[in-house]
């Protein structure tokens, strides 16, 4: 996928680092690693572009802001993002934005994008 200005993002994170045997690099320090490098994502529904803006270490909240408006969001917890993302690898939450939503109300298409972005899938019931 290619944005207005003629290059292409990449669909997955390349993290530095290692990603877990499941493919997915979700974790606090790829975070700052993305904030770091201002690496973009996309939301799920493909329209908003996005990127860490900010990350505070005390309180362990992050910052997005969207590209295409400049709008910068509310605090989003790192606590409630990781609970999320165990949920969807213990296949207790797929991994879209109606059911992310139900767990962090308004965030379910921001967080669907970088959960998918970070090699997340969810997993099925064996």
């Amino acid at each position: 996928m290619s944005d207005r200005q003629g290059f292409s993002m990449a669909k997955r994170y390349k993290p530095d680092g290692k990603s877990h045997d499941n493919g997915c690099c979700f974790g606090w320090d790829i975070l700052r690693e993305m904030k770091e490098n201002n690496v973009e994502f996309w939301a799920a529904d493909e329209y908003n572009k996005l990127q860490i803006l900010e990350i505070d270490q005390r309180s362990k909240n992050i910052y997005l802001i969207c590209r295409q408006t400049g709008k910068i969001t509310w605090p989003l917890s790192f606590r409630k993002l990781e609970e999320v993302h165990g949920k969807i690898h213990q296949g207790e939450l797929g991994l879209n934005a109606y059911e992310i939503e139900r767990c962090i109300p308004t965030w379910g298409n921001y967080v669907t994008g970088l959960l998918r972005f970070l090699g997340c899938r969810h997993q099925k019931d064996s």
